[in-house]
């Protein structure tokens, strides 16, 4: 039993406590001078090496002995420290919460339009369709210097084809949908293109872009064809008064400034609204839709993790408090 004890002593000593959380400045100074995201990479070591795993068990089981030796030593008889378990216990909760979170999570990023459906391999009771995207940006819209990117927080409209039951999930807080927890990452527009050579279509259907905020520029290939488009958004009108410039956008009818690349040859440069020829050609542009992405985790650790952050909020809190109290509960001073 020996050998034991002196492991326990070891893992619950003061000493290690300090060093652990000296080395642990030392590596995220170093690695942020370096490399410069050093919680990212403390993060991705927990969830997918053993040693970070292993380093982190040893931290959690010092601070859970070192904080049961001092709740022995000076007992639950007074009420200031009773006042302090909320401490306490939801800082151990945190921890441990987040280790079980990074390391038994599943995670989905999900590019989606309406009518797309969903499936989860977590979730056997739930098959999902699109039923509508609230859109971020209103359809007719003016943009002026310093203008926020969006007008909305965006939304998708999920059914549940099994059960029936709808879900409306936006970008924050997260939603519980079945077994998953869901939020939007990203919001865009995807033009509805038809490429067509003579009566035949060589290509159809919308095609998911990243063009807002509006001047940014994005672009999709054709293979087959051998075709690379570059795209980005432009205003419908300018308008000007006095010395402010403000952009108008139809978001029904978008202009598009569009480069279109075969090879190392340009063979078209210019604006598009409805339709454009190059090559022989014939492109026409629709009334593009909605897309959203959406993170999609299944996390059974996550109703402790939450209630870890409420018991520590109470913890500090009440800890304060603590310092107002030394009367013990038997009564004396």
């Amino acid at each position: 039993m020996r050998p034991l004890y002196q492991i326990f002593r070891f893992i619950s000593s003061k000493a290690l406590t300090a060093w652990m959380v000296f080395l642990f400045v030392l590596y995220y100074m170093t690695v942020s001078v370096w490399f410069g995201e050093a919680f990212a990479r403390y993060i991705g070591y927990i969830s997918n090496t053993i040693i970070g795993r292993s380093v982190y068990i040893i931290f959690f089981l010092n601070i859970l002995f070192r904080t049961v030796i001092t709740v022995k030593k000076q007992g639950l008889m007074n009420v200031r420290q009773i006042l302090r378990v909320p401490l306490y216990l939801g800082f151990l909760l945190f921890l441990i919460s987040s280790f079980l979170s990074l390391n038994l999570r599943e995670v989905r990023w999900m590019m989606l339009g309406e009518g797309d459906n969903v499936s989860l391999p977590w979730d056997e009771n739930g098959y999902y369709r699109v039923m509508s995207i609230e859109p971020a940006i209103k359809t007719d819209l003016i943009r002026t210097e310093g203008s926020r990117v969006f007008d909305y927080e965006p939304h998708v409209n999920l059914l549940n084809l099994r059960s029936g039951e709808r879900y409306r999930v936006g970008a924050f807080p997260v939603r519980k949908v079945g077994a998953s927890y869901m939020h939007i990452l990203n919001f865009g527009i995807a033009p509805v293109l038809e490429l067509r050579d003579d009566l035949r279509v060589l290509a159809s259907g919308p095609v998911a872009l990243r063009l807002i905020p509006f001047g940014g520029v994005d672009s999709f290939e054709l293979r087959e064809l051998k075709y690379k488009f570059y795209l980005h958004v432009i205003p419908n009108r300018i308008i000007r008064k006095g010395g402010e410039v403000a952009r108008r956008y139809d978001m029904k009818h978008p202009r598009y400034q569009i480069q279109i690349v075969k090879g190392d040859k340009t063979v078209y440069d210019g604006e598009a609204e409805d339709e454009i020829t190059f090559d022989g050609k014939l492109l026409r542009f629709f009334s593009p839709i909605y897309w959203v992405q959406v993170e999609c985790v299944h996390d059974p650790a996550y109703p402790f993790y939450i209630a870890s952050l409420f018991t520590l909020i109470s913890g500090v809190i009440l800890f304060p408090v603590s310092f107002l109290f030394r009367t013990r509960l038997t009564g004396r001073i």
